[in-house]
């Protein structure tokens, strides 16, 4: 029996429009009824996912910053920062690369220099609470996650360049072909699913999940019904319980409706 369900949001449960369908808001409220948790697994800003999912957000579980930050509702459960000397070798590294973006993750908002201001529609897409600061000096706040962005989409030229020059701890993931995120090397969706089966007493087994990117590798592997979208890149199929349709193609519901919904 299925207890809990958990998707990453683009690439998966979103279209290529970064939407979902309207119908998933029938699919929750069986759900609910039947007493099974809905989880958003994101690299996204938690306040952002928080207002997508409004008026049930309150009733729904955050994974936001890939792991860094779980919520339940408008309730913080755990966050996962960077130490302050990992933020400035990071910042250094990236700044040997002006072509690239860099979004510092806090948990009390997200923070970009004034000089990228330009970008602020991308910034938009995936934060919610977002400031513009002339230093990173200026900010007084814990960061979870860097998220460095490549305009020319091309990003997976840079990962060797930062990932080798990152501190003992610090990871690289990369996300699509726009996003390197920088995070404690023990942090990931995984490791906050795993901390929600805790806390919630249930098990793998119990548990349903979709993704199509590495971001997703651990959160498909803390669950026993992992599946991939007809999108996903190989080793994220590789590792599969099954493949979806895409994410244009509402995989994600159809699975639901028809493994879980469909059960007595």
């Amino acid at each position: 029996m299925i207890k809990l369900i958990a998707t990453d949001m683009d690439g998966t449960f979103l279209d290529s429009s970064k939407r979902f369908s309207m119908e998933f808001f029938d699919i929750f409220e069986e759900l609910r009824k039947r007493k099974i948790k809905f989880v958003i697994a994101s690299g996204n800003q938690y306040f952002r996912l928080y207002q997508k999912f409004l008026p049930i957000s309150n009733e729904m579980y955050f994974i936001g910053e890939n792991g860094s930050y779980i919520a339940k509702g408008a309730k913080l459960i755990a966050t996962n920062t960077l130490k302050k000397e990992q933020v400035q070798a990071v910042i250094q590294l990236v700044e040997s690369h002006p072509e690239l973006n860099m979004i510092l993750c806090g948990v009390k908002s997200a923070y970009c220099l004034n000089e990228f201001k330009h970008l602020e529609p991308v910034v938009r897409t995936y934060y919610c609470n977002y400031q513009f600061v002339e230093s990173y000096d200026d900010i007084d706040d814990e960061i979870m996650k860097i998220a460095i962005y490549d305009p020319n989409h091309q990003i997976i030229r840079y990962a060797d360049d930062i990932a080798c020059g990152l501190d003992k701890g610090v990871k690289a993931t990369t996300s699509g072909n726009e996003w390197i995120d920088i995070q404690n090397e023990d942090i990931n969706k995984g490791v906050a699913i795993k901390l929600l089966q805790r806390e919630l007493d249930i098990k793998p087994e119990e548990c349903m999940a979709f993704g199509d990117q590495m971001n997703d590798y651990t959160l498909l592997k803390s669950v026993k019904y992992s599946y991939a979208m007809a999108n996903a890149v190989p080793r994220i199929k590789d590792i599969a319980y099954g493949i979806a349709k895409s994410n244009d193609h509402q995989g994600v519901l159809e699975i639901i409706k028809k493994e879980v919904l469909s059960q007595k």
